[in-house]
């Protein structure tokens, strides 16, 4: 099976940025970014340099192996289950809707251009859910955006499917993947 909540390579991620405290990427966020990482348009991934953090090969060798286990699933139609409930007003310290969306943030982040590059206005209204969801973006459109409770849980709950949509979107057939 190809999911990512392998328990091996989760506990040595998962341990390995527990033991760095407080300040460290939580699971869900590690979970969020290895998602943008996965869907998105990023080749390889220096994960010290993504996270600003010395990261010990073991640890991004199993960072890989999640990242891999990922691409799997979407390739095999199948979709990716969050580890934090579909909930954007549910605050968990870490452990949210929240923070699962700022992690693929940062994953975006590591190369915006390439995200952006073949169709803006369709990443853009992608990417809306998660930059709302995330709160990096301190906008008064947003602000008012996210008083509407109805909109943002449909956007919350869209997040697996717009992650199949990305996914598609760098690394379907037309995007020059596969040779005909």
């Amino acid at each position: 099976m190809s999911e990512i909540t392998n328990p091996s390579l989760k506990n040595t991620v998962r341990n390995y940025f527990k033991s760095l405290g407080e300040d460290a990427p939580t699971w869900t966020e590690i979970h969020g970014l290895l998602c943008a990482l996965a869907v998105g348009p990023v080749g390889d991934v220096d994960y010290a340099a993504v996270l600003e953090l010395e990261v010990p090969e073991e640890v991004a060798a199993a960072m890989e192996k999640l990242r891999q286990r990922l691409v799997t699933q979407l390739l095999a139609g199948d979709a990716i289950n969050l580890p934090c409930l579909l909930d954007p007003y549910q605050e968990d310290d870490g452990q949210d809707l929240a923070s699962w969306c700022a992690g693929f943030m940062s994953g975006v982040f590591e190369d915006e251009a390439a995200w952006y590059q073949d169709d803006e206005a369709q990443t853009v209204d992608l990417m809306l859910p998660f930059i709302l969801i995330s709160g990096l973006d301190e906008d008064e459109e947003l602000d008012a955006l996210w008083e509407n409770t109805q909109v943002v849980r449909q956007m919350a709950l869209s997040i697996p499917e717009l992650l199949e949509e990305f996914f598609l979107q760098f690394h379907g057939p037309d995007q020059g993947d596969e040779t005909e």
